[in-house]
C-alpha cells in the first residue's frame, strides 16, 4: 500500500519557489556577464588593431589621446536607424511612404524627444535622409522623386523584378525562338 500522503506548508511552497525563480534569474546573469566578457574581449581585440594602426601611421599615442564616448546609443545601436526602415519599406512595399512619414514614424519608434520643432525637422532632414540615401547607395531602396524640386521624397522597397518592357521583350524574343524551331 503506498504512503499516505502529507500535505505541504504553504509558507515552504512560497520559499521554494522564491529560491528557484532566484536561482533561475542568477543563471540568467551569468550568462549575459559571460556574453559580456566575450564581447569585451573582442573590442579590446579590436582596440588593440587600430591601435597598432595608427602607430603606423606615426601617431602611436592617438589611442591615450582620443576619450571614450557613447557611440551610436541614440537609435539603439549601430544601424538600428537602417534597419528600421529596411523593415517599414518592406513591409510597405509595393507602396511607397514619403520622407515625413518616415521620419515621424522613426521617431515614435525610438521614442525620440525633441525639445525644438527645429531639432526634429533637423533630425528628418540629417539623420533619416542620411539613412535612406544610404539604402538607396546599397541599392536596398528606391527613391521615388526628383532630387532638383524641393517636393516631399517618396522611398520604396527595391524589389529586382522585371518591367512591364522586359516582360514584353522577354514575350517577344521568346515567340521568335519558337518560330526558329518550328520552322
Amino acid at each position: 500500500m503506498s504512503e499516505p500522503r502529507t500535505r505541504t506548508n504553504p509558507e515552504v511552497k512560497w520559499l521554494a519557489n522564491e529560491l528557484a525563480a532566484l536561482a533561475g534569474e542568477m543563471q540568467k546573469i551569468d550568462r549575459e556577464v559571460s556574453r559580456l566578457r566575450k564581447r569585451r574581449a573582442a573590442i579590446v581585440a579590436k582596440h588593440r588593431s587600430l591601435a597598432k594602426v595608427a602607430a603606423l601611421a606615426a601617431i602611436p599615442a592617438l589611442p591615450d589621446l582620443v576619450p571614450p564616448v557613447r557611440a551610436h546609443g541614440r537609435y539603439g545601436g549601430r544601424g538600428k536607424l537602417n534597419d528600421f526602415f529596411r523593415t517599414v519599406l518592406r513591409a510597405a512595399y509595393p507602396d511607397a511612404l514619403d520622407s515625413r512619414t518616415l521620419g515621424e514614424m522613426a521617431v515614435h519608434h525610438f521614442a525620440a524627444a525633441f525639445e525644438t520643432d527645429e531639432q526634429r525637422r533637423y533630425f528628418r532632414a540629417d539623420s533619416a535622409m542620411r539613412a535612406l540615401r544610404l539604402l538607396v547607395h546599397k541599392g536596398e531602396v528606391e527613391r521615388l522623386h526628383d532630387l532638383q524640386t524641393n517636393a516631399v521624397g517618396g522611398w520604396r522597397w527595391r524589389v529586382d523584378a522585371p518591367t512591364l518592357g522586359d516582360l514584353r521583350a522577354h514575350a517577344v524574343s521568346g515567340a521568335q525562338s519558337r518560330r526558329v524551331v518550328e520552322g
